[in-house]
């Protein structure tokens, strides 16, 4: 069950009842969990969680309390993950890749800082047919890009083709180390082959999902 959503309210009032079905002799048991969300178009981020054991609560009277969010989140494992969207057009042939943002990056030789971008490569059969970038973020390891990238692919090649999206640190000096990569295709596995089957399901609609970054050989 979750509450309506409170637009750019940093102390929102709710006033909302839930109901929940439970035999009374388990009730002892139980554990009533609430946890709070900031939410955006394509995604929600756990703000942290509060508890309340029902062992500990007299359940023949009404019970208020105020209790600290605690925090969920887990440390950053690998090298982080990263939010894009993916739709097909199929009458104009079109393919639109819309890089949102990423989150617990994690830079190589244990940099403390670095200048994150996303390059996007359109691969056939393993070669690199076609490449677009992103522009950079200044050290920042939550980056936001929002920025939409559109490639050219007949119907027909959409069985045949694959995306690497690689997010690199940019240098002055030229260099760029990939800080991870993600794989989608139609031959790919897991959660990479299931964002590419529903963008191929739903022509025209953005389908947006986070992906963690895994280097090269992952």
């Amino acid at each position: 069950m979750q509450t309506a959503i409170q637009r750019n309210n940093k102390d929102p009032v709710y006033n909302e009842r839930f109901l929940f079905s439970a035999p009374k002799s388990t009730l002892k048991e139980r554990i009533l969990k609430c946890i709070a969300y900031t939410c955006d178009k394509y995604s929600n981020t756990i703000l942290g969680q509060a508890e309340v054991k029902l062992s500990e609560v007299d359940l023949n009277q009404t019970y208020s309390v105020c209790l600290p969010l605690l925090d969920t989140q887990r440390r950053p494992v690998g090298c982080g993950e990263l939010l894009f969207s993916l739709s097909y057009l199929p009458t104009a042939e079109r393919l639109t890749v819309v890089l949102v943002k990423a989150r617990n990056l994690v830079w190589t030789d244990g940099k403390e800082s670095a200048d994150p971008f996303v390059k996007i490569y359109l691969l056939q059969k393993g070669k690199k047919i076609s490449k677009k970038k992103t522009s950079v973020k200044k050290g920042d390891r939550n980056p936001v890009f929002n920025e939409a990238m559109i490639f050219s692919v007949p119907a027909a090649a959409l069985q045949n083709i694959q995306l690497r999206l690689t997010l690199a640190e940019y240098q002055a000096e030229g260099k760029t180390p990939a800080v991870g990569h993600v794989f989608v295709g139609p031959h790919c596995s897991g959660k990479q082959l299931s964002h590419w089957n529903q963008m191929i399901s739903a022509p025209r609609k953005p389908i947006a999902m986070w992906h963690p970054l895994k280097k090269r050989d992952g």
